[in-house]
């Protein structure tokens, strides 16, 4: 057993070891002294850290365990791996308590470590969920100015280190920096968050929705972008008074109402910041529920992240009318083509610049629908979309809001089918046929619960739940809820009534 590992050894730190001194230079440059590495083998580059640099605690992680079914060299039978967790034990003990080995599974050992890292070093599972998967677990550990950094990036045998790498990091922008062997790092940076808002003519709810923002505590650096969309009631006058107030406000105004997408446009090219989120100039946030949802996004490797429940009021957000419930986890394009009940339908969500940019932005076309055209636009263009579970905000709704207005004046279908033209080929043929036909042309968007459309690679969505709550409260003497459904009809009904494109 002790020859065939040393001759694996041997053979593996011939190629390994002209890349020891690499990242052991890097981290001697940035003065690091607490540390991980993740895939520890037969100790080789964790030795070459504890020589070459200046780091007072090395942890290492492997879990010498064979994973059957994990193509790699490395992947030794059972018995092997146990005798070279002692010898790795064996190999590193002259530095005696800098370094200690911890046999887990990464994810555990993650949870087993308290302290704020200055690095974490990858070298474990190169597969692209592996990869992933370190990332997510490690990236929260590791203090701003820290670096994460690994091993194989471009290797041509492990392509998916380097797509997990690149999907990570490009959210914000970061550039990975390579040293050359494979070895990749990158440093972690402070990331503030712009919050943005349309704002038309909502003298009677801006105030109460930008505070709930403040409340909810607000970083040095994060910023609120309202964006007076050509108001002409007194919702200019008290974004003005808002500004004066608190310094973290800016101000931009259009003079004429170019609609919602335009003004969400607006706000995003007004910052700088990689991550933004929109709440509309009517709803609430719940205080403290900001951070977590930001933690959610960042660490787990998220461009989208969303409460998981709306709940719906009217006037007074004590009297919850009905809500939205999200599915917890990942939401994909086929979850926002098979009903309404989706995050990309609220609108009110957290994202990265990147994925915003990659979709085109809001489409500013496409009235109300502007909200669910651009998460879709996300989901379409590859962006990874999560809920954060039991999380909720308070959406506000009316029998004059914004999406009634859009719906008495245009097809909703039509609108919807504008957006998703230049993604049809992502779509099952067949429905393609539907939502282009004379059949569902018109109709189509509305009727997703009954008719949801498909994927072309054969994925099918799952749509969230609607919760209709127990209407304790009234508008002008009669129950909410039946109003609501009056409205809602009376305004499908005038869309449906709008004139048609005449057949050649």
């Amino acid at each position: 057993m002790s020859q065939f590992l040393a001759e694996q050894q041997a053979l593996h730190e011939r190629a390994w070891s002209t890349g020891y001194d690499l990242f052991p230079g890097v981290l001697k440059s940035k003065g690091a002294r607490i540390g991980v590495e993740v895939g520890v083998a037969f100790g080789g580059h964790a030795e070459a850290i504890l020589t070459y640099s200046d780091v007072r605690k090395l942890y290492g992680v492997d879990s010498y365990q064979h994973v059957a079914g994990y193509r790699d060299p490395m992947n030794l039978p059972q018995a092997q791996f146990d005798a070279l967790h002692e010898r790795t034990k064996k190999r590193l003990s002259p530095f005696g308590d800098r370094f200690e080995l911890i046999r887990a599974r990464s994810s555990d050992a993650a949870g087993i470590i308290r302290e704020a890292l200055d690095f974490v070093y990858l070298d474990a599972d190169h597969t692209y969920e592996g990869v992933r998967g370190d990332l997510c677990a490690w990236y929260p550990k590791v203090r701003e100015g820290g670096l994460i950094g690994g091993h194989d990036y471009g290797h041509p045998n492990f392509q998916g280190v380097k797509q997990a790498v690149d999907e990570f990091f490009r959210r914000f922008k970061w550039g990975v920096r390579l040293e050359g062997e494979g070895v990749w790092w990158v440093e972690k940076q402070a990331l503030n968050t712009s919050f943005i808002m349309p704002a038309y003519n909502c003298a009677k709810t801006v105030r109460q929705s930008v505070e709930s923002i403040l409340e909810g505590g607000l970083n040095d650096g994060d910023r609120l972008i309202i964006v007076d969309d050509g108001s002409t009631d007194e919702t200019g006058r008290i974004l003005d008074d808002l500004r004066r107030r608190y310094h973290v406000i800016e101000v931009v105004k259009h003079r004429e109402n170019k609609g919602g997408g335009a003004a969400r446009n607006t706000a995003v090219e007004s910052t700088d910041s990689e991550i933004l989120f929109c709440l509309d100039s009517d709803n609430i946030l719940v205080p403290g529920s900001l951070q977590k949802l930001k933690a959610c996004l960042v660490n787990c490797g998220a461009d989208v992240a969303a409460f998981q429940e709306l709940y719906y009021f009217v006037d007074d957000k004590a009297h919850v009318t009905h809500k939205w419930v999200f599915r917890q986890g990942p939401i994909t394009l086929a979850d926002c083509l098979a009903g309404h009940v989706a995050p990309p339908g609220s609108g009110n969500y957290m994202f990265t610049r990147e994925s915003w940019s990659r979709a085109g932005g809001y489409p500013e076309f496409a009235g109300a629908l502007d909200a669910w055209g651009f998460g879709f636009r996300q989901l379409a263009t590859g962006a990874r979309m999560i809920t954060l579970r039991n999380s909720f905000y308070y959406h506000r709704y009316g029998l004059d809001s914004y999406w009634v207005r859009q719906s008495r004046c245009r097809n909703v279908s039509l609108t919807a089918l504008q957006i998703v033209l230049p993604f049809l080929d992502l779509l099952y043929e067949k429905d393609v046929d539907y939502i282009l036909g004379r059949k569902g042309r018109y109709a189509w968007f509305e009727n997703l619960e009954r008719h949801p459309i498909r994927l072309r690679s054969g994925e099918t969505g799952m749509t969230g739940i609607k919760v209709d709550m127990k209407p304790d409260n009234h508008w002008n003497g009669k129950p909410i809820s039946r109003l609501v459904t009056r409205a809602i009809k009376k305004a499908i009904g005038f869309a449906a009534r709008q004139p048609r494109p005449r057949r050649s």
